[in-house]
């Protein structure tokens, strides 16, 4: 019975997630670069709204996707720490 109910809230929350995740991209366009970065800018025209370019890293440890946004026009890391995607 734990099984199940904990498989139920876990598709649930995927669910949530998955949602959540639509609708902040629709708002945002999304570039790749070469090497898997992905560089996002928000305004009228592709100009970005900050001074900063922002860039999504990503990584895969221990069967886990983390990811933390890259301050690339600084050089520093942005988020203060990895962030559990799933």
């Amino acid at each position: 019975m734990k099984k199940i109910i904990k498989s139920v809230l876990l598709v649930i929350l995927a669910a949530v997630m998955v949602a959540s995740t639509l609708i902040v991209v629709s708002a945002v366009e999304t570039t790749a670069a070469d090497n898997g970065e992905v560089v996002i800018t928000a305004g009228d025209g592709g100009q970005p709204v900050r001074e900063y370019e922002l860039v999504w890293k990503f990584k895969y440890q221990g069967g886990h996707l983390y990811k933390r946004r890259w301050n690339a026009t600084l050089g520093i890391w942005y988020d203060p720490s990895w962030i559990l995607v799933y």
